[in-house]
């Protein structure tokens, strides 16, 4: 799974639009748009946002998605079972 399928699909799950979500990450709604349509990737910035979103709401981020450095630091992070 890739980091906009995983957006959408959290944000789904969350029951948020793309406006909400978009505020949440202090992005605009075009930037949430255009990764879920991966149309462009989410910049370093994007990522950590999403990510620490994540990490507030305890929402385990499958292990694909981390990069290394994440995989390394954050653990505890790691993709119970989908």
């Amino acid at each position: 799974m890739t980091l906009p399928e995983y957006m959408r699909k959290i944000r789904r799950e969350m029951e948020m639009s793309q406006r909400e979500l978009a505020k949440e990450l202090n992005v605009s709604f075009s930037s949430i748009n255009r990764w879920e349509k991966k149309a462009v990737e989410p910049s370093q910035l994007g990522r950590k946002s999403f990510l620490d979103f994540c990490k507030v709401r305890n929402i385990p981020i499958p292990p694909e998605i981390l990069d290394d450095e994440k995989k390394e630091n954050l653990g505890w992070w790691r993709c119970r079972h989908e």
